[in-house]
Parts: structure tokens; sequence; C-alpha cells
């Protein structure tokens, strides 16, 4: 009797089975994507500079003020939390601190983009290829992190002052906003535009991959959730399991970190070589390298027209 419930709510909700394919067509890329960076496994070294210059920059502005104790007089200084956050200054430096972020993630994902462009179209890209791209595009690169940046910082300050359905509301815009800008960089490395041509483009390209792009960040994010509870269990381990074994509950603690960086890393640059892909065909009309028009055109499946 429940067999023949789930393969009747099965066959009565279309939406369900369009989100299953769109899910195994999503890891179906997935592989693509990873048999693309076992041939240029460079392409690691973009996320790890970016992560590098990220805890580089906040660690040069942040550790002396809290070495010195600065920092901390500070905060002090506020009454309130409330206090804290609406302090010109507090605005203005995060704001600051928040774009400077942003332009150097940015950088170090087009350059990435732009070798998994490269091996699609047949080249053999360099770590070179992509910093050489980046810097060509420096300026478009610098126009699209501020515009970007002042969006979502907005939106981020006025989605921390608000409680309940109000908060809510404003983190759909948010997410509104970042699946519109989903194939931005890609537009940036390609055409070189403004950041309004930018956002028209990607959210042209997206309206024809809204699923599959969707369900592949989705597919990926689950996989990192699944790397997540494993280094969890690591840690969990070296903390309950070898409680009394230090050297060994250190060992696991070592390996958990080195887990969820591996992993990050691995998954970040995975999902910058499907939207690559992604881009190609939606604006293209081109099959990537490596991908078969079957899978590419299944993934175009999952929205009409």
């Amino acid at each position: 009797m429940f067999s023949d419930i789930r393969v009747a709510e099965t066959e009565d909700n279309p939406l369900f089975e369009k989100f299953s394919k769109s899910i195994e067509t999503a890891f179906s890329l997935g592989g693509i994507c990873w048999k693309v960076l076992m041939l240029d496994k460079e392409m690691l070294i973009f996320p790890i500079l970016s992560t590098l210059a990220v805890f580089g920059l906040l660690g040069g502005i942040f550790w002396p003020m809290w070495s010195s104790g600065e920092f901390e007089v500070f905060v002090n200084s506020f009454e309130s939390e409330a206090d804290f956050q609406n302090d010109p200054r507090v605005i203005i430096g995060g704001f600051l601190i928040y774009f400077a972020c942003s332009f150097i993630v940015i950088f170090f994902n087009a350059a990435l983009l732009t070798c998994a462009m490269i091996r699609f179209a047949g080249g053999d890209p360099t770590v070179m290829d992509g910093l050489r791209s980046s810097c060509r595009n420096i300026h478009q690169i610098f126009v699209w992190s501020l515009f970007a940046s002042t969006i979502g910082y907005i939106i981020q300050m006025i989605e921390s002052r608000f409680d309940g359905l109000a908060r809510l509301f404003i983190g759909a815009i948010g997410t509104a906003w970042a699946i519109a800008i989903y194939f931005a960089i890609p537009v940036l490395v390609v055409d070189r535009v403004g950041p309004i041509e930018a956002v028209k483009r990607s959210v042209s390209a997206m309206r024809k991959t809204w699923g599959t792009a969707l369900a592949s960040h989705a597919g990926l994010a689950g996989l990192g959730t699944l790397a997540g509870i494993i280094g969890f269990l690591l840690v969990a381990a070296g903390g309950v399991r070898f409680v009394d074994q230090p050297s060994v509950a250190y060992s696991l603690w070592a390996a958990a970190i080195l887990w969820f960086t591996a992993t990050t890393l691995i998954i970040t640059t995975l999902s910058s070589i499907l939207k690559a892909a992604l881009y190609i065909y939606a604006v293209e009309g081109v099959v990537p390298q490596y991908f078969d028009e079957r899978t590419i055109r299944s993934a175009f499946g999952t929205k009409d027209g």
C-alpha cells in the first residue's frame, strides 16, 4: 500500500520529479567538473591564495588593535550593541573591510573562471593565465566589487536591524540578489562590461539555467555538509573517545582541520568550474569540452523556454 502511495505521489507531483532530475543532473555535472579539475589541479591555488589574502588583510587590520588592547577599549566605549552598530566609524570601517575582502575573492575567482574557460575551449591553462586575466580586468573587477559590496552590505545591515517576518523578507531579497548575480563574474571575464550590464546579462543567463544552477549549487552544498559531518565526527572522536590519549586526540583534530580545508577548497573550485561550463552553454550555445551534449542539454531542460 505504501509503495502505491509513493508511486502516486511521484506521478502526481511533476515538480518533485523535475527537482529529482535536476539533482541527478547536478551530480553528473559535478562528476565531469571533477575530471576537469584533475586535468588542472593548479586551479586549487586560486581559492588558497584568496583565503590567505583575506586572512592576511584581516590579520593586518585587527591583530595590532587586538594585541595592543585598543580594540577592546573601542568596543567597551559603547553603552549598547545598538550604539556600536549605528556608529559611523563602525559602519564605514565595516564596509571598507567588506569591500576589500570582496575584491580579493572576486579577483581570484575571476582568475579561476578564466582558467576553466581556457580548458573548456581546448587549451591548457596555467596559474599565470588566470592572474594575467584578472590583472587585465582589474578595473571591471574593482567597479563590480564596489557595486556588489555596496548592495550586499546594505542588505545585511537592514536585515540585522529587523526581526521576525521583516527579517525573513529582507533575507529573501538578499537571496534573490545572489541568484541574479550568479553569472556576473563570468560576464566580467568574457565581456568586460560595467556592473549594470553584468547584472542584466547574468539574469539573462540565469533564466536559461536556473533549475540546474540552483540544484547544482544545492548538490555541492550537500557534499559540503556531508564533508562537514565527517570532520565533526573526527573532532568529536578526538574530544570524547580519545580524551585520555592527547596525542591521538590532537592528531584527529589536525586531521579534521585539514579535511575541512581540503573539502572547502575542492567544492569551491568545482562550483566555479561548473559555473563556467553553464555560462558557456547558456550564452554561446556551445557544449563545453568534456561535457556530452545529452547531459548539458538535460541541464537546461529544467526550465522551459
